[in-house]
């Protein structure tokens, strides 16, 4: 634990790597075999985000996720991004994931070669917190 965390009395569980944007215009669809459904992003940082839902997958499962801008800009066509994210957390009304950027080392094309890799998901990011400001 760091010595910032224990003066303010929290655990490193609790700790957030990002500052969250809170009801950024934001969801998220995955695929569960059914029909596309749109689940609202509750709120996003650099290092994940926190998915309205009541599915609940197990700690540490790996979920391929569509992010998709709800007030993308006309000129800006960037308005979705495939991301793949790790179940970090459960909570009343959703899941907690971290996103796990791929590599972008041009290996071979495996599991999860078409998500996004770091700089990709950073400019989406981005992208989604200046929606915000509109």
């Amino acid at each position: 634990m760091k010595l910032m965390e224990l003066l303010k009395g929290k655990s490193s569980a609790d700790a957030r790597r990002g500052a969250r944007d809170k009801s950024p215009l934001l969801v998220a669809y995955f695929w569960d075999g059914g029909d596309p459904v749109a689940h609202k992003v509750k709120n996003v940082s650099s290092s994940g985000f926190y998915l309205d839902t009541t599915e609940r997958w197990l700690l540490g499962t790996l979920v391929m996720m569509t992010l998709q801008r709800t007030s993308p800009d006309p000129n800006r066509p960037e308005c979705s991004v495939i991301v793949m994210s790790k179940v970090i957390h459960h909570g009343e009304d959703g899941v907690g994931f971290a996103f796990v950027p791929v590599e972008s080392s041009g290996a071979p094309a495996g599991p999860g070669s078409n998500a996004a890799d770091r700089r990709t998901l950073d400019k989406f990011l981005h992208l989604v917190k200046s929606d915000g400001k509109h």
